[in-house]
């Protein structure tokens, strides 16, 4: 499970969104400000997280701390199917624009319940 420790910012709903959170634990930096110049200049980037590690501390990590991981967590035959699909391949973009990609559909259960 994953959560960051930024400054609050003034609306509530910037604050609580996934994928800010995944970009803060990749920069250890204000998302609203941050640059990657500002990343190359972090002095301790070990106390960053990856990509990887992030998105696993939202998902197989959240799954397993609530005793859940045999069911959610991951994409595999037999789990529930709850994922979202972007409108950008994070992997492709820099640290400090994770936090603007957006949610064109969500799946829970495997059921659609957002987007078209």
């Amino acid at each position: 499970m994953s959560s960051s420790d930024f400054p609050s910012t003034d609306t509530f709903e910037r604050d609580m969104y996934p994928l800010t959170g995944l970009e803060v634990g990749m920069t250890r930096l204000d998302p609203d400000t941050a640059t990657e110049a500002e990343l190359a200049g972090i002095p301790q980037p070990e106390e960053r997280a990856s990509l990887e590690e992030m998105i696993a501390s939202y998902t197989i990590n959240g799954a397993y701390m609530i005793f859940d991981e045999r069911d959610r967590g991951s994409i595999e035959p037999g789990k529930k199917a709850d994922l979202v699909v972007l409108d950008r391949n994070l992997f492709e973009l820099p640290a400090t624009s994770v936090g603007e990609a957006r949610v064109l559909q969500t799946y829970f259960e495997g059921e659609q319940v957002f987007g078209d």
